[in-house]
């Protein structure tokens, strides 16, 4: 278990490599910064068909082994861990090669795909095969949301009564778009918290134009979810406002807040929340912790994945319902 654990990546674009360079986010940020700062782990490849994206990663990370054909890296270096963090529509294909090469374990960037072809083949093969799939929804791997997740787990507010999510993604992004690129994590986190699957109750607005918006009302488990997903905003926004019995958390992008039900200063016989929490302390951890669970299912083959392929389906399943639904565009 303490031997150097070989890491390669297929995709060298933002989130495989570049993300690295960006001065305000919360280092690792890539899967080759989480890779390199991993004790126990090697960057020995990267595989990417650009030629820029190859070349300055060779610059980013003094990694010669550059490929322009995944498989082929794959075949080559038969790495310990693989990274997929390439564009969506080739997830299938190499995690299927990573799988046939019987490559021990596969961080694979969310979304598993655009659709639901070829999936159920997928998970017929991983059930073959002894590979182990992380998907990197990051959120389950973050100091925040799990801290969240333990609240929630011993009741330490009451029960979790309703949720209220927002997702914006910039004034002109359909919401076609938006789900795939960022819905993604909030369906995941809201099953992980949970513990529940999603179930879609109500769905008015319109995926398709520029600008457009949906108002989705659905339930995990007993909690029902309110959700709004749409542009028309200059500004990004990924929050959940969660309501308790007896409290509130606000989580999301650079948001922490935990209220709790107190003796109300303001009316007698009453109670009212007050703030006993406000921003999250040092870093969430998000590319360390996944990093932390792929070495910790290399070193120990019987332990399962925390965000498996099975979640990562879950979450393709209730998107493909989302847009089902018929949609007012006018």
């Amino acid at each position: 278990m303490s031997r150097v654990i070989k890491c390669a990546i297929a995709g060298l674009g933002r989130i495989g490599s570049t993300l690295e360079k960006d001065p305000l986010r919360e280092k690792p940020a890539s899967h080759a910064g989480a890779i390199f700062s991993h004790p126990r782990c090697e960057l020995a490849a990267g595989a990417d068909p650009s030629v820029e994206q190859r070349n300055e990663f060779t610059k980013d990370w003094g990694v010669g082994a550059v490929y322009a054909d995944a498989a082929k890296m794959v075949e080559t270096v038969r790495p310990d861990i693989l990274h997929i963090a390439s564009w969506t529509e080739t997830h299938i294909d190499i995690l299927t090669t990573a799988i046939e090469s019987k490559v021990p374990v596969v961080v694979c960037e969310k979304p598993l795909a655009d659709n639901l072809r070829g999936v159920d083949d997928l998970i017929r093969l991983v059930e073959r095969n002894e590979t182990r799939i992380i998907m990197n929804h990051e959120r389950r791997f973050s100091g925040d949301y799990r801290e969240l997740k333990r609240i929630i787990d011993e009741t330490e507010l009451g029960d979790p009564l309703t949720v209220s999510a927002r997702l914006y993604m910039g004034r002109r992004r359909p919401v076609e778009k938006t789900i795939y690129h960022d819905g993604t994590h909030m369906l995941d986190v809201l099953r992980y918290l949970t513990g529940s699957d999603i179930r879609i109750d109500y769905v008015h607005g319109d995926a398709v134009s520029e600008g457009g918006g949906l108002c989705i009302l659905a339930a995990a488990g007993d909690i029902t979810v309110e959700w709004e997903i749409s542009g028309g905003r200059d500004h990004l926004v990924f929050e959940l406002d969660w309501s308790f019995s007896s409290g509130r958390v606000r989580i999301g992008n650079g948001i922490f807040e935990v209220w709790k039900s107190v003796d109300s200063p303001f009316y007698s016989g009453f109670k009212s929340l007050e703030r006993i929490h406000n921003g999250w302390s040092g870093t969430t951890g998000y590319f360390t912790g996944m990093m932390d669970h792929a070495v910790l299912l290399f070193d120990h083959p019987e332990k399962t994945s925390l965000s498996s392929l099975s979640d990562g389906t879950a979450v393709l399943r209730s998107i493909k319902e989302i847009l089902s639904y018929t949609v007012k565009t006018g």
